[in-house]
């Protein structure tokens, strides 16, 4: 079984090209078919985007779960430095990302399976999304 794991800084847009590359091939080594591969990589390559937009800079790392019946992928999506040095507008650009995404929606309707968001280190905010075989 292929485990392993993938971290993209997102500095540029050929990162957000690397970043979704990297995804849909990994998803495909993990075990998932193509047209899901391909659904997965672009919610991860959007997702990067609007932090690109939003930030200064930011992280994708990917990498393999699995627990007792399953295995997936878990995205961890770190939003880091925003551009502004105000902290409200910063609060909001990062409540902008998360709103943006919208991977509560796309909780709903399956395409993804878990989603949760949290505080990080050094006012870093953390998007977590799994999707399972």
């Amino acid at each position: 079984m292929f485990s392993g794991a993938i971290s993209v800084r997102i500095l540029s847009e050929d990162h957000i090209l690397a970043v979704r590359s990297k995804a849909r091939w990994f998803a495909e080594k993990i075990g998932f078919n193509i047209a899901a591969a391909n659904v997965l990589s672009v919610i991860i390559s959007e997702t990067a985007r609007l932090i690109f937009s939003k930030t200064k800079y930011g992280r994708m790392d990917i990498f393999s779960v699995n627990n007792q019946t399953k295995r997936g992928i878990a995205v961890m999506a770190i939003i880091e430095e925003m551009e502004r040095d105000n902290a409200e507008i910063r609060g909001y650009a990062k409540q902008e990302i998360i709103r943006r995404t919208d991977l509560g929606k796309l909780v709903s309707k399956k395409i993804i399976d878990e989603y949760k968001t949290f505080p990080g280190a050094n006012n870093d905010t953390l998007m977590q999304f799994i999707k399972w075989v």
